[in-house]
């Protein structure tokens, strides 16, 4: 049973920004109320039309001076707990934020600090950098006094690390979307765009290199059998990523002269984008480096009901939950030839499709909200038994 506290989120981004991250992080504020865990949160200017008192969006940069804001944030809030939600590109690549355990420490605040890694992976368009981030990011996370995965893949990468393994906590990350409930299909696909006798392959989330929807077209423009519209749930690029503006350009660019037509719905409300997805005939998500469980757009798309093919998870890395040929569908990461098949094999089987709905509902009991924020509450309150600064 939790007793309770505060905690003062620091995050690069949050609502009404466009951001997995920040959708998350809301949603983990809400469901740790119920624990007893009142929350404040610290953000960029940019969330400033967010009337919600306990936002606190006072950082117009992400720079040296962050950490006199942290302060400031902890004197206002009285928290007992700082919590990073750290994702680089978030926080315009400075190395405060990396600092701030080690900062917050020197300046003699003795509020402990934990940290929720969102993604460990060496940068996909800056992989020069990987050898700086991953010593960034090793710095953060022996500094921190408890560490949050999201995946297995980085908790074996955080394990490496000289006094993090026994300090890092696995928690799966849940579904940005509600729950769709009982959904009027035809309703949905003709909102959509979806013409009578199409058959509607989806995908959900922002249009970045990482998440390979040209290769989904590569795929679909390959496809003989079925007359094949692309439904795009989203389609932008979220407010602190300029990395994949180009990517995207050229994306939309394509979408535009290629064979298959497609519907990209911008940003939609939450039940909308669910609602979508669950009436949707499939989604693909062909993750360039195999699909994982700190892919919230995989998990939203899974609580949906939607059956999914995605990509088979990078070595070290598990589903789990999910199981492919049976909540999910998988293929090898990059092979054009193995998406087309898939999603030709499925658009032929509704049987299939069914299985995969209902096994992918049952599986996802496991992102519930509130688990998520009971394993908060309890790895919070055994930091705040150890003492601010325990090593």
């Amino acid at each position: 049973m939790s007793h309770g506290g505060r905690v003062l989120f620091v995050t690069g981004e949050y609502p009404p920004m466009r951001g997995g991250v920040g959708d998350y992080t809301a949603r983990l504020v809400a469901a740790l109320a119920d624990t007893g865990w009142q929350a404040s949160i610290l953000t960029a200017t940019a969330a400033r039309d967010n009337d919600d008192p306990r936002v606190l969006p006072w950082v117009s940069r992400w720079d040296w001076s962050a950490r006199r804001t942290v302060r400031r944030a902890l004197e206002a809030t009285g928290a007992d707990l700082v919590h990073i939600q750290y994702q680089t590109g978030a926080f315009a690549m400075h190395p405060v934020i990396n600092l701030l355990p080690t900062l917050l420490r020197r300046a003699g605040t003795r509020v402990p600090v934990v940290v929720t890694f969102h993604d460990l992976r060496v940068p996909y368009l800056f992989p020069k950098a990987g050898r700086v981030r991953q010593w960034a990011n090793r710095l953060l996370a022996t500094s921190a006094d408890a560490v949050f995965a999201t995946n297995a893949l980085d908790r074996s990468h955080l394990a490496r690390w000289p006094r993090v393994a026994e300090r890092t906590v696995l928690v799966p990350i849940g579904s940005n979307l509600p729950d769709p409930g009982n959904v009027d299909a035809a309703a949905v696909r003709a909102r959509l765009g979806i013409a009578e006798g199409e058959c509607a392959v989806g995908f959900f989330g922002f249009l970045t290199r990482d998440k390979g929807v040209d290769l989904l077209l590569d795929a679909l423009e390959r496809l003989r059998g079925h007359r094949v519209r692309l439904v795009i749930v989203g389609g932008g690029l979220g407010d602190t990523d300029a990395a994949n503006a180009a990517y995207h350009r050229a994306l939309r660019e394509r979408l535009a002269r290629s064979s298959v037509p497609s519907t990209v719905t911008g940003f939609l409300e939450p039940r909308a984008a669910a609602e979508a997805l669950a009436a949707l005939d499939l989604v693909a998500l062909p993750f360039r480096e195999g699909a994982s469980l700190r892919n919230g757009t995989l998990i939203a798309a899974v609580h949906a009901g939607a059956p999914v093919v995605t990509t088979s998870p990078a070595p070290g890395d598990a589903l789990d939950p999910l199981v492919g040929g049976e909540s999910v569908w998988l293929v090898p990461p990059g092979d054009v030839d193995a998406l087309a098949r898939a999603v030709e094999s499925l658009l032929g089987d509704a049987a299939m499709r069914d299985r995969l709905r209902q096994a992918a509902r049952a599986a996802a009991t496991v992102f519930d909200w509130s688990r998520i924020a009971a394993h908060h509450a309890t790895a919070y309150e055994s930091v705040l038994g150890k003492g601010a600064g325990a090593r």
